[in-house]
């Protein structure tokens, strides 16, 4: 196992052909810095939701999430395609690895992140926020972020 571990690391490290490099920009734009933002914040509030619904918090937010979710799945889903095409165009010879690897790493973090009452009250705030007043109140939670993506990618207009 410790091989592997080793070889993988080695392979993540070998140098990109520069064949595939020359169609990547190095760098993320700010509509996909945006995007990362707003997948992140859907994926903070799904988990949220899940996490907090049952005992010991039992704050009834998954249908809450489900509201929100039926509501603005076409921009998640978007916003989500923002996302894809830039980690395409970066990551060509290895894209699909590459996002599935940063999905896995979010909602891991998300998904057992340390719930308590406050955070709870936080998730299921946030989503009656949205419910009620809508798509920018998610974007201005998501864009409060901003430094996340920021240490995680590179970006354009640095």
């Amino acid at each position: 196992m410790r091989r592997l571990l080793i070889l993988l690391l080695l392979v993540s490290l070998m140098p990109v052909p520069a064949q595939a490099q020359a169609a990547g920009r190095g760098c993320f734009t700010k509509a996909e810095e945006a995007a990362e933002q707003i997948v992140r914040e859907g994926l903070r509030l799904r988990e949220g939701a899940r996490g907090c619904e049952g005992p010991p918090w039992n704050m009834q937010t998954l249908a809450l999430w489900e509201e929100v979710d039926q509501r603005f799945g076409p921009r998640f889903a978007a916003q989500t395609r923002i996302r894809r095409n830039a980690f395409q165009r970066e990551f060509s010879d290895d894209a699909d690895n590459r996002l599935e690897m940063w999905n896995g790493r979010i909602v891991f973090h998300f998904r057992h992140y340390p719930l308590s009452e406050v955070y709870c009250a936080g998730i299921k705030d946030m989503l009656d926020q949205t419910r009620k007043k809508g798509w920018g109140v998610l974007q201005r939670s998501a864009f409060k972020g901003a430094g996340e993506v920021k240490m995680d990618y590179r970006l354009c207009d640095r």
